[in-house]
C-alpha cells in the first residue's frame, strides 16, 4: 500500500509540473523519428536482431517452421495450443513471432486477459526441429519489458495482477532503449540532450545492456497469472526505464533476486525454487577460477561483471557488440572484434567463449566471463547461421 501511494504521489507531481523541458526530456519518440537525422545508424540497426525480435508472421515466420508446422522431419509435432488456456490454435491464429536467429516462438491471443500467450512449441533454428516450450505467463507481463521500448505498467492492483495494464512505444529494442528518451534531442539536436553509451563509463554503459541481458526474479510485481516475474519494470506506475538516467539496481533491491549484481546474492550459491536454480556453474573448477559461467541464457551481464574486461580493461559491451554502424565506420561482427584491442594476440573463440548457456535443446549462448583458463567444452551455437528465409516472402 505504501508503495502504491508513493507511486500515485509521484504521478500527481509529474502531472503538475510546468516545466515543458522536463516533460520533453523524458518523452519517447520512437525509432522512426531517429532515422530522419541518423540514417546510417537506423539502417544498420534495422539489420540487427534487436530490431527483429518481435514481428508479425507475415514479416518473420521462418520458412522452415511454416513448411513443417504440422510435424518436422524428425517426427516432432508442431505447436497446437496456447500454453495458458490450453485452447487449440492454428498457424493462422499467430499474432506475433518472437525471435528468428536461435529459435522462434509464437504468440496467440489469451482471451481471458486480452493479452498474448505463447504456444506450446518453439522452433529450433539450428537443428530444424520443434521443441516443447512451457512459458505460462502473458507475454505483456513477463517478457515485453525487454522485447519492447519504453515499457510501462500503467495500472496495477497487487491483489489482482490479472487486471494490470501495460503500454510500450514500440516493439523491439529501439534506439531509445539504449539512448534514453529522445524527444528533447529531436528538437534541439544537441548531443547533451541524449544519452550516448559510447561516451559513458563502463559501469554506466553496461547497465544499459545489463537491464535485459541478466537473469532476475521479481517479488515486487507479478505476472497476470500471479507468478513471480523475470523482468524488472519501473517501480513507479506509468514510468519506464530511461537509459543513462536510471540505475535499476537501486529500484527495489529488497524485492529482487539478481545474483552477482545485488549485495548478499553471490554467484557461488544456488537458489533453488527460483528461476536462478542451477543458473551458473559453481563447481570446484569455477571456485578455483573465481569465474562462474552461465548455464542459462540471458545472463551475459552477470558473466561480464566477473571479467577483467569490466574490472580492469574498461572494455564496453558495445566494443564487441555494435548495435549499429557509425558514419565512416562499418559495423563489425562481434566475433571479429577481438583484434581491435588484442592486435598481437590471437584468441580461439571456441576455447575462450564456449557455448555453455542453454537457450534451446542442444543449442547454447557463448560464455562472457572471458576466462583465459577456460577449458569447459561448449555445445553448438548459432554462429555462422545464414540469414533466415521467411515463409511469406518470395
Amino acid at each position: 500500500m505504501r508503495f502504491l501511494m508513493a507511486a500515485a504521489a509521484a504521478l500527481v507531481l509529474a502531472g503538475c509540473t510546468t516545466d515543458p523541458g522536463r516533460l520533453a526530456k523524458n518523452d519517447f519518440v520512437g525509432s522512426e523519428k531517429c532515422q530522419s537525422c541518423h540514417k546510417e545508424e537506423y539502417k544498420t540497426w534495422k539489420e540487427t536482431w534487436h530490431a527483429k525480435m518481435i514481428r508479425t508472421p507475415r514479416e518473420a515466420l521462418l520458412k522452415d517452421a511454416g513448411d513443417n508446422w504440422g510435424k518436422d522431419a524428425k517426427g516432432n509435432a508442431g505447436p497446437t495450443k496456447g500454453n495458458i488456456t490450453g485452447a487449440p490454435y492454428r498457424m493462422d491464429d499467430v499474432e506475433l513471432v518472437v525471435g528468428s536467429h536461435w529459435k522462434q516462438r509464437y504468440l496467440v491471443k489469451n482471451p481471458t486477459t486480452g493479452n498474448l500467450q505463447f504456444m506450446d512449441k518453439q522452433w529450433n533454428t539450428v537443428h530444424k526441429q520443434w521443441e516443447p516450450y512451457g512459458q505460462k505467463n502473458d507475454w505483456e507481463t513477463q517478457c515485453a519489458t525487454c522485447h519492447a521500448t519504453a515499457y510501462r505498467i500503467t495500472s496495477y492492483d497487487p491483489a489482482n495482477p490479472a487486471t494490470q495494464k501495460v503500454s510500450m512505444v514500440e516493439h523491439n529494442t529501439g534506439c531509445e532503449s539504449c539512448h534514453g528518451p529522445g524527444a528533447l534531442h529531436s528538437k534541439t539536436e544537441k548531443k547533451a540532450d541524449i544519452f550516448n553509451p559510447a561516451d559513458a563509463s563502463v559501469e554506466q554503459s553496461a547497465l544499459v545492456c545489463g537491464y535485459c541481458h541478466v537473469r532476475k526474479e521479481n517479488y515486487n510485481f507479478k505476472t497476470a497469472q500471479g507468478k513471480h516475474r523475470e523482468d524488472q519494470p519501473h517501480p513507479v506506475i506509468g514510468e519506464t526505464y530511461k537509459a543513462g538516467q536510471d540505475d535499476w539496481r537501486k529500484w527495489y533491491p529488497e524485492k529482487m533476486l539478481i545474483p552477482g549484481v545485488l549485495p548478499g546474492q553471490p554467484l557461488d550459491k544456488n537458489y533453488p525454487d527460483t528461476d536462478l536454480n542451477n543458473a551458473f556453474f559453481f563447481d570446484e573448477k569455477a571456485k578455483g577460477w573465481k569465474r562462474y559461467d552461465a548455464r542459462k541464457h540471458h545472463q551475459e551481464y552477470q558473466e561480464y561483471l566477473q571479467s577483467t574486461h569490466y574490472t580492469k580493461d574498461g572494455a564496453h559491451c558495445h566494443d564487441c557488440h555494435q548495435p549499429h554502424a557509425l558514419k565512416g565506420r562499418e559495423k563489425l561482427a562481434a566475433r571479429d572484434s577481438c583484434a581491435d584491442c588484442h592486435k598481437n594476440k590471437k584468441y580461439d573463440i571456441e576455447q575462450l567463449m564456449p557455448g555453455l548457456a542453454s537457450t534451446a535443446q542442444n543449442l547454447f549462448v557463448r560464455s562472457h566471463t572471458f576466462n583465459e583458463k577456460q577449458d569447459r567444452k561448449g555445445g553448438p551455437t548459432a554462429t555462422g547461421m545464414p540469414e533466415p528465409a521467411y515463409f511469406y516472402r518470395k
